[in-house]
Order: C-alpha cells, then structure tokens, then sequence
C-alpha cells in the first residue's frame, strides 16, 4: 500500500506540473493590483497574491523549475559520483588519494558548504544548482565506490578476471550498471530531499529570485501575509510535503525489499 501511495503522490505532482500549465493558461507573472489578496475562488483556485497574480498558475509553473532544478542536481551528482567513486577502485596511488579526498569533503556540512558556494558564486537559482552538485558528487562517489568494491569482489567478476576481461571492462559492463541500480533509493530519497532544500535556500533569498515563481520564494512572499491571507501558504507547502512524502514512501518500499534479499 505504502509504495503505490507514494508512486501516486509522485504522479500526481509531476503531471500537474508538467501538464497543468498547457491546461491552465496564463502569465504567471502577470499582476493586477485590483484583484490582489483575493481568497480561493471559481475563478481563482488557489486565489491571488499581493500582486494580484493567480496562486495556481505560479503553483504549477514554480513547480516546473523545482523540480527541474532538484533532478538536474540528483542526476548530475550521480553521474560524477559515478565516475569518481568507480576511479577510486583503483589500486595505489590513485584510488586511495581519490578516496582521502571524498571522505573529507563529505565530512564537511553539506549545508553549510553549499552557502558558501552561493556566496563566491553569488545569488540566482543557476548557482544554487551549481552550489548543490559541488557538495552532493562526493556522497554519491563514497556510495558507489563501496557497492563496487563489493561488487568486485563478487564469483561473476573473479570468473571475467579468470576469462581475461581487464578491469575497465569489468568495471563499464559488469559493476557500474548494478552499481547504479543499487544507488537509485539513495537517488530517489535525495530527490526529496534536493527539492527542500532548494525551497528553504530560495525561502532565504538565496536561490530565485522575483518575480520568478518558485515554491520557496512563493513560501518567503507568503510569511508576510499569514494572518491576512494564509491560503498563500497552502499550495507551495503541500506540493513540497507531498512530493517529499512520495520520495520517502518509495524509498522505504524499496530499502525493504533490498534488505529481505
């Protein structure tokens, strides 16, 4: 029950996303000052900013680039993760250099490094994301390179050795496609998590920036109006909490049925 929840929350939010701005026309941007602060409404779903514009439109446009950024970021960190932790196999010298090098960027506080990225880089979502990829590769790197050292040391790999394969081969066709697939729940819950992330950065003024509509910006434009208007909370805040909610629901599915293997 718990994983099809989640798939269906998961679904739910990315086809709204991805399908409801072609349903749901407008400029998301476009204000009108007269109908500003405006309750939920037939005409107003979601109601109306401080600007007037229409809450559904930037909810669901917002959407488009948080979770564009969150993937770009979870993909990218995989694959660079992918390559270093692979190279970090090796023997002496280079492996165990690479390895030193990973274990101490990721004892340094994730959080704390990605503000100081964003702080050289300077503020805007492009370097927010650039920010998020240089402080999550080295948890990716020290994950794949414990699955594939455990890989390599698997019956299958000692019989490629025994027929010749050199280790580049063993590694590209045989470790790396079972090293990804065992790193996706890692993949799928930093999802979740990458998404928060990038909300509470831009909720800090430190990711978007206005009148761009993001989930996190659109929760910072709200706290000012919580009394007067609270309904502008509702809709950045459930779309992350469910989005976030689905990751988990998945990720716990899938850690359990890894561990009765």
């Amino acid at each position: 029950m718990g994983p099809a929840v989640g798939g269906v929350l998961l679904m739910a939010v990315v086809g709204a996303v991805v399908v409801g701005p072609a349903l749901a026309t407008g400029d998301p941007d476009a204000q009108d000052l007269a109908i500003k602060l405006r309750s939920p409404s037939s005409d107003h779903w979601l109601g109306t900013d401080q600007y007037g514009r229409d809450l559904l439109l930037r909810l669901l446009h917002g959407g488009r680039l948080s979770l564009s950024a969150a993937v770009v970021i979870t993909a990218t960190s995989v694959l660079i993760g992918l390559m270093v932790g692979l190279v970090a196999t090796l023997p002496r010298p280079v492996g165990p250099a690479i390895t030193a090098l990973v274990d101490t960027l990721v004892a340094l506080p994730s959080l704390v490094m990605a503000l100081a990225v964003v702080g050289a880089l300077g503020v805007g979502m492009r370097n927010l994301v650039v920010a998020f990829v240089i402080v999550g590769w080295p948890f990716y790197a020290r994950l794949i390179r414990g699955f594939a050292l455990e890989r390599m040391n698997r019956p299958d790999i000692d019989a490629g050795r025994a027929m010749g394969f050199g280790r580049a081969r063993l590694l590209g066709r045989h470790v790396a496609p079972a090293t990804v697939r065992s790193v996706a729940v890692a993949a799928t819950l930093d999802l979740g998590y990458t998404l928060a992330a990038l909300a509470g950065f831009s909720y800090l003024g430190l990711g978007a920036e206005a009148p761009t509509a993001e989930w996190g910006l659109m929760l910072r434009d709200a706290q000012m109006f919580f009394t007067r208007a609270p309904w502008l909370l509702l809709g950045p805040s459930a779309a992350i909490a469910l989005t976030v909610l689905g990751t988990t629901m998945l990720v716990e599915h899938a850690h359990g049925r890894q561990r009765s293997r």
